[in-house]
């Protein structure tokens, strides 16, 4: 494990999280956009109207979509807290939670029916891996990563 929190260690984990958006993007968008007659966020922020009749396949779609949409924006904000090495408030903490909350569901349904089915949800694993890594780091506290003080140094003159 790394003792400080290093020019090299901000790279590393930029590019990380980089290449598990890019790899999960279709699911991503998937998620958030929805099929052609949910459009889950878009409803969400009322920017389309509610349908007047939604069957059950639409609710569950719908609500799987704010969930989705929850989830991806909650992930990028511990992404960024994780690039930026930020240490974990109670604030975090309950985002994590919630975040968790919306996140199961939708990588429950991406890597079964998904995955069986398109073969697209198998691409969200990178981006799930690095989400159950970040739950664990952000409730155990954070970036923890503590100067290290040096002792002073002591110089002797020596006179001839």
């Amino acid at each position: 494990m790394e003792k400080e929190y290093t020019g090299a260690t901000f790279v590393k984990r930029f590019l990380i999280s980089l290449g598990s958006l890019i790899i999960g993007s279709p699911c991503f968008f998937i998620g958030i956009v929805g099929d052609e007659k949910a459009f889950p966020v878009l409803r969400f922020l009322r920017i389309l109207p509610m349908p007047e009749y939604m069957d059950d396949r639409d609710i569950f779609y719908f609500t799987l979509g704010v969930m989705a949409f929850f989830a991806t924006v909650i992930l990028l904000i511990m992404m960024f807290g994780w690039i930026f090495n930020v240490s974990s408030n109670c604030f975090l903490k309950i985002l994590v939670v919630i975040g968790c909350c919306c996140g199961l569901p939708n990588a429950f349904v991406c890597l079964t029916i998904g995955g069986m089915l398109l073969g697209i949800g198998f691409l969200i694993l990178p981006a799930t891996f690095l989400a159950c890594y970040l739950v664990r780091w952000y409730l155990k506290g954070g970036a923890k990563y503590q100067p290290e003080v040096k002792p002073a140094l002591k110089m002797k003159i020596k006179f001839d």
